[in-house]
């Protein structure tokens, strides 16, 4: 029976009591001064700074006074309202207190506009440190003191307005609640499971992966610091779902604190990892000045942001705000002079090992314990320092292309030929001749130490020729570029078949038959017939290798005979045999464009131009560091290379050296070795080997030389060795034409006979392909 009667009066006295409720609830808000609203509308009209014009000028100050004038006494009816509040906590003096507090939020964001809009002068006057400011920040101070006594006023009725929600309905505190856990939950999860997963991701995306992906290498550091992200993640979202409660709305205000302090702890560790594992220096005590610099830097600017975006937040952009601006801006001054103090031994041992420095930066050198200006010296020396390493670092990068290191070698080249040319002291040098200058600059053998190039190449032309299916394929490249060389690693790699080699002799298919029969055991007059047959009817698979095949090409009406035939008898062997040829990259673009788009062969791997770093390697394997036969580079005048620090004047000497020779040689190996040759020098007295600049061969003869002229040299380029009767067959002109030019260009060294067929001679291969290049009568 009680419990019927106490259910009977909630059940009639609950509507009474949210009437009560909502009764509060729609009690009309405090409204602000009709003076704000006022200067409020007044503000809102004003045009943006960038148009601000002087008519619109002259309404600021006197809308500035009056705002100032309406704080001031906002200000004294906020503080005697509080008051009251304090000694008598009625609905009436807290709606008093509260519309002054609005009306002080509508005259500070006024004040705040005012002053972004107003000259340079009296902005200056009323945040800086005169008598204004002064008195502004005094205001404002205790602006903010009563800002945060009215907050806590009003977060004390907030839990009590939500403890009264919660006795008539507390569905909506359990709904957020139950949002809350489930955010928690999900976090546990993911600390409990997280380990396992970022092992398992890594073992599935990044192990065996020579380069993984982008994406997978930014979750891959990303879960470096999965933990602190988690927990940020979680205390972000549940600070948004609490605060859809009406009583709790203000916890989003510690979302900022929240984002600034434990973001900027995981901005540090990122930042410390990164520095870590991307620091070029080796040395221990760089990375840990590194890590202390980034350390102070990274918490001063969290400091900054929390205090800044606080006060923006409480008052705007006003005096406090522009005194703790110069404050941090001090602050940040005492920490980069404490950054400058802690880098300063480190930073002068770095600029005391180079050599070449400007006078100012000497200056900041013999200054760098001196107490009153160490500071300026140590600035000074780290702004030279790092200029000097991003200016190496942009000529390193920029030497990885092959226009701009070609000009950058031109430009070198010319010095260099300028310094020699100065240079009259050396006449005890004399020049080693002959087979003399092979005991220096060794030549090529089967021990000698192999350069990674063609890496690209080889592995396109090892799929056709290193798998079980029959191919043809052709590798070119210009003549002493390495093509021998690539057609021996290919064979060196052949586990499924017999490698056969065979240099095509100079007397063209008859002959080539014949080293074919050699290679395969059979008799010298072995017919084609009984070749096919030995090919068709053998168990074993064949790697054939046909080195300088362009002689069997003709660059004449019919010229690709020979080579049509040669393929096409070894295209029905009907085996598992495959077949590579080397063609000279003149011959080939003669068969290029004979054929057209006819199909000829399977692959096709043009061998590349070898770049500098490439070349200096070469040259350094093959000088010869033993015994008396060694090579000096003293004496060896080059200029000063940006993209060269650190090293002994000889190792620059060598260097700039390999730059010239890999600049005249076009990329060319065999060109690079020969004027390296003829470089050398010996000295009289000591017997001592020197290097000098070599004497390029020119002729202003090639560049006016008349076409059918140039047509017989680029008939004897593609030809590699040619008779006189092939040159005319090539170029149309009459036998006598053709050996009284042969004979013109024999008397000046551009060609050199052997068994009667000429050839161009290695001295002026160069100079001759590019005139001929120049000329559009040959493609290098």
């Amino acid at each position: 029976m009680r419990m019927l009667i106490r259910l009977i009066l909630i059940i009639f006295l609950l509507p009474c009591v949210c009437f009560a409720s909502w009764q509060s609830e729609l009690q009309p808000e405090p409204n602000i001064t009709s003076e704000s609203l006022e200067i409020q509308s007044k503000v809102a009209a004003l045009p943006d700074s960038l148009f601000i014009d002087t008519e619109a000028q002259q309404h600021i100050r006197p809308l500035l006074i009056a705002t100032l004038n309406q704080q001031v006494e906002q200000h004294a009816h906020f503080q005697a309202n509080l008051n009251r509040y304090r000694h008598a906590r009625s609905d009436k003096n807290w709606r008093a207190a509260q519309a002054n507090y609005l009306t002080l939020n509508s005259l500070g964001a006024s004040k705040e506009r005012l002053i972004e809009l107003a000259d340079t002068h009296t902005r200056g006057r009323l945040t800086g440190f005169g008598p204004y400011g002064v008195t502004q920040f005094k205001l404002e101070w205790n602006l903010t003191l009563l800002n945060a006594e009215y907050l806590l006023y009003f977060q004390l009725r907030s839990f009590q307005a939500l403890v009264r929600d919660l006795m008539i309905s507390p569905i909506p505190v359990i709904w957020a609640g139950i949002k809350v856990l489930l955010i928690y939950c999900v976090l546990i999860w993911w600390l409990t499971n997280s380990k396992r997963l970022i092992t398992l991701f890594h073992r599935t995306y990044i192990e065996n992966k020579t380069q993984p992906a982008f994406w997978v290498r930014c979750i891959w550091y990303l879960s470096q610091a999965n933990r602190a992200i988690a927990w940020l993640i979680a205390i972000t979202l549940s600070l948004r779902v609490l605060s859809t409660i009406p009583s709790l709305q203000h916890l989003i205000y510690l979302e900022i604190l929240t984002w600034w302090v434990l973001g900027g702890s995981i901005a540090i560790s990122f930042l410390l990892e990164f520095a870590a594992r991307n620091s070029r220096s080796s040395q221990k005590e760089t990375l840990v000045l590194r890590l202390k610099t980034i350390r102070r830097y990274v918490w001063s600017i969290i400091f900054a942001g929390v205090i800044l975006q606080i006060s923006m937040r409480t008052l705007g952009k006003t005096t406090i705000y522009y005194w703790i601006t110069s404050a941090l801006y001090f602050w940040f001054i005492v920490v980069t002079i404490s950054a400058l103090n802690l880098w300063r031994k480190k930073t002068f041992c770095e600029v005391e090992s180079i050599s070449d420095r400007p006078a100012w930066v000497n200056w900041a050198v013999r200054h760098q314990n001196t107490w009153v200006i160490r500071i300026l010296a140590t600035a000074i020396a780290i702004v030279w320092l790092i200029t000097h390493r991003l200016k190496l670092r942009v000529m390193t990068q920029l030497s990885n292309y092959q226009f701009f290191s070609q000009a950058l070698a031109y430009l070198f080249r010319i010095e260099v030929s300028k310094s020699s040319g100065d240079n009259h002291t050396e006449n005890h040098l004399t020049a080693i001749k002959g087979d003399a200058a092979y005991d220096y600059v060794l030549p090529g053998s089967d021990s000698s130490e192999l350069i990674d190039y063609a890496t690209q190449e080889i592995e396109q032309l090892g799929r056709y020729l290193l798998s079980d299916s029959p191919s043809m394929c052709v590798v070119s490249g210009e003549r002493g570029i390495g093509s021998t060389t690539v057609i021996n690693q290919l064979q060196s790699r052949v586990k499924n078949a017999t490698a056969i080699y065979v240099n095509c002799p100079y007397d063209g298919y008859s002959a080539l038959l014949r080293s074919l029969n050699q290679a395969f055991g059979l008799a010298d007059d072995t017919s084609e017939v009984q070749l096919l047959t030995h090919l068709r009817q053998s168990e074993n698979s064949y790697f054939i290798a046909i080195d300088n095949a362009q002689r069997l090409v003709k660059p004449m009406v019919g010229g690709l005979k020979h080579l049509i035939h040669l393929t096409n008898l070894l295209r029905r062997t009907h085996g598992h045999h495959r077949v590579l040829f080397a063609i000279e990259k003149a011959s080939w673009n003669f068969i290029d464009r004979a054929r057209g788009e006819r199909l000829l062969f399977d692959f096709v791997a043009f061998l590349p131009r070898w770049n500098e770093k490439q070349m200096a390697e070469l040259l350094s394997t093959r000088i010869n560091h033993q015994g008396q036969k060694s090579l000096s580079f003293d004496g060896l005048t080059v200029p000063k290379q940006w993209d060269q620090d650190d090293i002994s004047e000889e190792e620059r000497a060598m260097q700039g050296f390999f730059r010239i020779l890999w600049h005249y040689s076009d990329g060319n190996p065999t060109i690079a070795l020969r004027f390296f040759r003829l470089s050398l020098r010996i000295d009289k007295h000591h017997e001592q080997a020197y290097v000098r600049l070599f004497n390029a061969p020119q002729s202003q003869e090639l560049e006016k030389m008349p076409k059918p002229m140039l047509a017989v040299l680029r008939s004897v380029v593609q030809l590699e060795v040619s008779s006189p009767e092939e040159v005319s067959q090539c170029t149309q002109l009459s036998i006598a034409e053709v050996l009284g030019t042969l004979r013109y260009f024999q008397s000046r060294g551009f060609i050199e006979w052997s068994e009667e067929k000429a050839r161009i001679s290695d001295h002026w291969f160069r100079h001759i392909t590019n005139v001929l290049d120049r000329q559009h009568l040959l493609v290098k």
